[in-house]
């Protein structure tokens, strides 16, 4: 019996044994798994929240210098610091908050004038040999006697119609104006935000308690203990990669995120206090897993169900607070930096929309909206195919992933409207999307920019370079069935020279609007139709069968067969085409461009008024 008692006994105590070692083990497990999990999030964390930062500077970058390109193709050429131009800008920036202080035109030698009235010497500076050389835009941190603080200067080169720099527009702005946001609380502790050039030096500065300290970012990291070197970051970002490391004094810990701007070298840099990531965890194993220890024997059951059960809780309410948070910041920080925009945030499993800054021109939408359809059509007029397109962004807010740009355009009232619409579906570590943010900009006057710097401003036709880049981005995706070819068509206007000399170079621009009105009515309104300068012109006919193209060639010839007269003279202009025909969409351009000029060549020299498809010799 005493025998029997005993290995009971050694039993039990065996059983208490193996499972407080089992419990201690998963404790332990659940600690380890626990803080990587939770260190895992706070990284993903950091990693979207230097991802917000950056594409709000490089929104307000990527504003000033489309504004600055769109000037620039306005800016008289034969004396760009001429006073007609000082006053163009001095008049934008009293009449619209463009975000410059100053603005100034520099020609090819480095001879600036400012809106100020003020002239410079420019050509020793990066900004001005960077737009001369490279020919584009570029960005400068510079300090400014004037204001006794550091700006930012940004440019753009002036090109000519050969693409030729000829001078430097460029724009000054006060580094608050780059300002992303102040302190931001993340479960109650503090996560900074500053910016940075490649080289280390601060554009916006937020000291955190480690690597702020010194004037250069690299010296504050190379003077403490880091995980990554100063050496191997540097590399990463100059590589557009972006990159974190964890720093720490021996006392004070941080993990610090580095993102590259894609617009120029500067570089978003957050920074969070490692102590958040391990009282996260404190907080979560004090309520739950020691007071397990003291319970295993009597409950172990029952206890093992609790701590899952709280564990599965709390990693959900986290993670549900974590995402809501990330969400939320990101709509109040954009909606705070892109004052006028219309700024959405769409739930998916709810299909919920709410609105915030909810104003757009005369349009005020609801806060909260969940018939999206019938809420946004309300705003437009009827129009089959701008319904179409609203209804493909709404599925696609619903589907999609990532930042995706749409563009709406609609007539109302003889008035053409633009709207841009931006999403951006962020996924989780498993795939997972919950919510899409989005923003509603009145895009209208950078169309209207667009589309006049596309345009030859006489013929109203696509001017060289437009109407090559349009061919080009058709032949990406094109494909041909048998017994069709895209034809590449130059068209030169014979006696052209004459008509100018004998009536008059105003009649001869009439000419050239009557012959591009003509190829607009002549051709299918999908074709592409240009001018190439002068008195040439050029036609892409897609996807024509072959036979047709002499037909409709000939038929063109006719039409353009045309006399003008002034003062008792007359002239008579025809037309003469070279065409290239194309069977294989990979066909480069300027391939085209010479089997076309060739066949042109060959009607020219013979006889004129007539056309001819090149041939291989």
């Amino acid at each position: 019996m005493k025998n029997k008692e005993k290995k009971k006994y050694i039993f039990i105590l065996s059983f208490l044994a193996v499972t407080v070692i089992f419990i201690s083990w998963t404790l332990f497990k659940f600690y380890s798994v626990t803080h990587k999990r939770i260190y895992d999030m706070k990284i993903e964390e950091m990693k979207n929240f230097s991802m917000q930062g950056s594409a709000v500077v490089e929104k307000r970058l990527e504003g000033f210098v489309n504004l600055l390109y769109g000037l620039a193709e306005y800016i008289e050429e034969e004396d760009i610091t001429d006073s007609a131009n000082m006053e163009k800008l001095q008049h934008l920036l009293e009449k619209r908050d463009v975000g410059f202080q100053r603005m100034g035109i520099a020609d090819a030698k480095g001879n600036a004038r400012i809106t100020n009235g003020k002239t410079l010497k420019i050509d020793n500076r990066n900004y001005f040999r960077t737009c001369m050389k490279e020919k584009k835009a570029t960005t400068e941190i510079r300090y400014s006697d004037m204001v006794d603080k550091q700006i930012c200067i940004i440019a753009v080169p002036i090109l000519d119609d050969s693409k030729e720099a000829v001078g430097v527009l460029y724009g000054l702005s006060e580094l608050d104006f780059f300002r992303i946001y102040d302190n931001t609380i993340l479960e109650d502790k503090n996560t900074y935000i500053q910016v940075v050039d490649l080289t280390g030096n601060y554009i916006r500065k937020k000291q955190s308690s480690l690597i702020g300290k010194k004037e250069n970012i690299f010296d504050g990291i190379g003077s403490i203990e880091s995980t990554v070197s100063v050496e191997e970051i540097r590399k990463k970002i100059q590589q557009d990669e972006q990159v974190y490391t964890e720093v720490t004094n021996g006392k004070s810990k941080e993990i610090v995120y580095f993102t590259p701007l894609q617009l120029n070298d500067w570089c978003v840099v957050s920074v969070i206090d490692f102590s958040e990531v391990t009282e996260s965890v404190d907080y979560m194993l004090s309520r739950n897993a020691y007071g397990m220890v003291s319970k295993i024997i009597v409950v172990l059951l029952s206890l093992f169900l609790v701590i899952l059960y709280y564990s599965r809780q709390e990693r959900k309410q986290i993670k549900q607070f974590n995402e809501r948070l990330l969400f939320d910041e990101e709509i109040m920080l954009t909606a705070a930096e892109k004052s006028g925009f219309v700024i959405m945030s769409y739930i998916m499993e709810s299909k919920e929309l709410r609105f915030i800054n909810r104003t757009l021109g005369e349009m005020e939408f609801p806060e909260v909206a969940y018939n999206l359809p019938v809420v946004f059509m309300k705003y437009f007029p009827e129009n089959q195919e701008l319904h179409q397109q609203l209804k493909q962004i709404f599925e696609n807010m619903q589907r999609g992933k990532g930042k995706r740009d749409f563009l709406v355009s609609f007539s109302n009232e003889g008035k053409m409207t633009y709207l841009r619409i931006q999403l951006i579906t962020p996924v989780d570590e498993k795939g997972n999307t919950r919510q899409c943010i989005g923003m509603i900009e009145d895009y209208t006057e950078r169309q209207i920019i667009r589309e006049n710097a596309e345009k030859d401003p006489l013929t109203k036709l696509y001017n060289r370079n437009s109407s090559r880049e349009k061919i080009e981005a058709f032949q990406k995706n094109s494909q041909l069935s048998p017994g069709v070819v895209h034809a590449y068509v130059i068209l030169d206007i014979d006696n052209f020279k004459v008509l100018n000399d004998t009536l008059g170079h105003q009649i001869g621009d009439q000419a050239l609007q009557d012959v591009a009105e003509i190829l607009l009515r002549h051709f299918r309104s999908y074709d592409i139709v240009g001018r190439l300068g002068g008195d040439e012109f050029i036609v892409f006919l897609k996807n024509i069968p072959q036979e047709a193209v002499c037909r409709n060639i000939s038929s063109l010839l006719r039409k353009l067969s045309r006399t003008y007269e002034k003062g008792g003279k007359s002239v008579q202009i025809t037309a003469s085409a070279g065409i290239a025909l194309i069977s294989n969409p990979q066909t480069e351009f300027s391939e085209m461009y010479r089997m076309a000029d060739e066949a042109l060549y060959q009607v020219k020299k013979e006889r004129k008024n007539g056309f001819r498809i090149y041939e291989e010799k």
